[in-house]
């Protein structure tokens, strides 16, 4: 009998604590603000037409907290906004390389010129 009621209360005392820690987890909402700045960031350089998959998928994971707030299930919006986070900085970050990759070219083709001129004065 002793023993029934030991493992009872284990299971019971399992039962809240997986449970219990689930109902009880706030909302995340440091992660959101995190997301929905990185996503502003993101369209600050531009990522929309330079790093467009990226920002689209950031975007996507950003409306997926949304569904998951609704639902109160916590846990997955924090993994959507973190993921949605993640994203946008990379769609950031692909943009800026994108821009600096224009910059590179553009300098490249005016040394190529600048060689050529050269090239036909000093014959």
């Amino acid at each position: 009998m002793r023993i029934k009621i030991v493992y009872f209360m284990l299971s019971l005392g399992l039962f809240f604590s997986v449970f219990g820690c689930a109902a009880k987890m706030p909302p995340p909402l440091q992660d959101i603000s995190n997301a929905k700045i990185a996503l502003a960031n993101a369209k600050d350089v531009d990522a929309q037409s330079l790093a467009p998959k990226s920002f689209e998928l950031a975007q996507k994971h950003y409306s997926d907290i949304k569904f998951f707030m609704n639902k109160k299930e916590y846990k997955s919006a924090k993994y959507a906004a973190q993921k949605a986070h993640i994203q946008a900085k990379l769609a950031a970050v692909k943009a800026k390389k994108a821009k600096v990759q224009k910059r590179v070219d553009k300098l490249n083709s005016e040394v190529n010129t600048i060689k050529k001129e050269f090239t036909t004065i000093s014959e």
